[in-house]
């Protein structure tokens, strides 16, 4: 075998290498936690905010049997966005995903997703659907661990507040569950994948082709 073709061989062997361990080591994390912070995060769009008429960013989908809410009820708790009752509850429409149901969003290919949560409970689960086919639950035990609190009190700062998830491949949709009454979401935001990712991509790709660059000009030399 030639150089050449060795060198071509080696290059495509190691970025299938190295894209295999980017799939094998995918893995949502919660990267942060904000009590009562109703506003999305910066460089975020916004997915949907549940208000009517219900609308959805372009490329997302819900499903499920869960309800759209006002108010508190039996049915579900409107998300606290302050430390005041009611006087600083979510005044309009809310997710309310009660005992039994779910919640399906499919989303076009993004790297992070944030959720405003009210009235966290160890009972409510996210199951994340990741564009190399795998999933990962991150549970409300999980969430609790790094808000600080799980027990569904309705006002609570350590209950109440937006959670950020990153992933290191992409997500192309989540379920909401609940096995209990009930995991109440609002303001969905979310984002592609960071700049900095797409830049190592770039990197990648352009290390590859730079020793196919190499390779031809050895092999012309070889040949003169």
């Amino acid at each position: 075998m030639s150089n050449f073709k060795k060198i071509l061989v080696g290059a495509v062997f190691a970025a299938a290498t190295t894209l295999g361990a980017s799939a094998a080591n995918a893995a949502v994390t919660i990267h942060s936690f904000d009590s009562y912070q109703s506003a999305l995060n910066a460089n975020e769009s916004l997915v949907t905010d549940f208000n009517a008429p219900l609308t959805l960013a372009a490329g997302w989908t819900l499903g499920g049997d869960a309800s759209l809410l006002t108010g508190t009820s039996g049915l579900g708790a409107a998300p606290a966005f302050g430390p005041l009752d009611p006087g600083d509850d979510d005044p309009t429409r809310y997710l309310s995903v009660q005992a039994g149901q779910v919640a399906t969003f499919t989303a076009p290919n993004v790297s992070r997703v944030s959720l405003y949560i009210g009235s966290l409970d160890d009972y409510n689960s996210i199951t994340f659907y990741l564009k190399g086919g795998g999933t990962q639950v991150i549970t409300g035990l999980q969430l609790g661990a790094i808000s600080g609190a799980n027990d569904g009190d309705r006002q609570q700062a350590d209950t109440n507040g937006r959670f950020t998830f990153y992933s290191t491949e992409n997500i192309v949709g989540f379920d909401l569950n609940s096995t209990t009454n009930s995991f109440e979401v609002s303001n969905i935001g979310a984002a592609v994948p960071e700049p900095a990712t797409w830049a190592m991509m770039i990197i990648g790709f352009g290390g590859v082709g730079g020793m196919l660059r190499s390779a031809r000009r050895k092999q012309a030399v070889a040949f003169a």
